[in-house]
């Protein structure tokens, strides 16, 4: 039987039924959160790296073709670039992911909703991880120490000063890690089925010593790394997850190590879905790292077509 593919990797538009179509599965997977910058202080002084974003919700679908309109509306999920370096008053906070939708004109509105994002690092303080986009709702937006919340029906929580929390459930995604202060950076939350959530930054401590970044969390139940821990100033992107007729989502971003002079901003969420990495930690004088980007979504429609003999 023939099979129809279009996958929709940004934007918005109006996906057209193709000719002969008889069922049509659409995959959607919401985008990242991305992950938090890391602050600056003062040798004596302990400070947090960024806390990672969570990952975007996946959302799968099956109709038949005569349920849906001759063209159904798409939009995907958008991630954002990282929250900003600090100097010495908090790391930006990253940002939300947006959600991906499709239909509308015959059939309702359907919606995989992204994750949250990642806090900025401060100082004595720890940093805290956005929450994983759930079936119902987004993932909530972590701030300062605070941990994003779970997104309704399915998502799950962020870290605070601890690592994102895994999901193992079938609705929503790993929660994003968190970087204590002047403590290693915490890993993002594994997936099994949706995206995966971004790790900490690293922290500085008093001594000054400076401190790893996080390991990202991997995707598909582990079959997808997740970003590397960084540890010389670094933060390694999540791996990308595979665009396929399985749809399978994305891991999560590294965290960026701390450093005396220039710190590593935190890895890039693995597409689709995946949460960014929280940037790490520097001391006054030197360069905190920023937060990792989060991965935009997809929309992914898959059509089966009478064969023609």
């Amino acid at each position: 039987m023939p099979v129809d593919v279009q996958t929709f990797t940004s934007g918005s538009g109006n996906w057209t039924k193709p000719a002969g179509a008889t069922t049509v599965r659409v995959i959607l997977v919401g985008a990242g959160g991305s992950g938090g910058g890391g602050d600056t202080a003062a040798s004596a002084t302990a400070v947090s790296g960024g806390g990672g974003g969570g990952g975007g919700s996946r959302h799968e679908m099956v109709f038949d073709a005569s349920e849906l309109g001759s063209t159904e509306a798409y939009s995907v999920g958008a991630g954002a670039s990282g929250g900003s370096a600090g100097t010495g008053s908090g790391g930006g906070n990253g940002t939300a992911g947006g959600n991906s939708t499709f239909g509308g004109t015959a059939v309702a509105v359907q919606t995989a909703y992204g994750g949250g994002r990642g806090a900025g690092g401060s100082a004595s303080t720890a940093s805290a991880g956005g929450g994983g986009g759930g079936m119902a709702g987004a993932g909530g937006d972590a701030s300062t120490s605070t941990a994003g919340t779970a997104g309704a029906n399915g998502g799950v929580a962020g870290g605070s000063g601890a690592a994102g929390t895994a999901n193992t459930g079938v609705g929503g995604s790993g929660g994003g890690g968190s970087g204590s202060a002047g403590a290693n950076g915490s890993a993002g939350g594994q997936s099994t089925i949706s995206a995966a959530g971004g790790a900490g930054g690293g922290g500085k401590s008093t001594a000054p010593v400076y401190r790893d970044g996080g390991a990202g969390g991997a995707a598909a139940g582990g079959l997808i790394p997740g970003g590397l821990a960084a540890t010389a100033s670094t933060g390694s992107a999540g791996s990308a997850g595979a665009i396929d007729t399985l749809g399978w989502p994305g891991s999560g971003g590294g965290g960026g190590g701390a450093s005396a002079t220039t710190a590593g901003a935190g890895g890039a969420g693995g597409f689709p879905g995946g949460g960014g990495g929280g940037g790490g930690a520097s001391v006054t004088g030197g360069t905190a790292g920023a937060g990792g980007a989060g991965a935009n979504g997809v929309v992914i429609v898959i059509t089966d077509l009478v064969s023609v003999l």
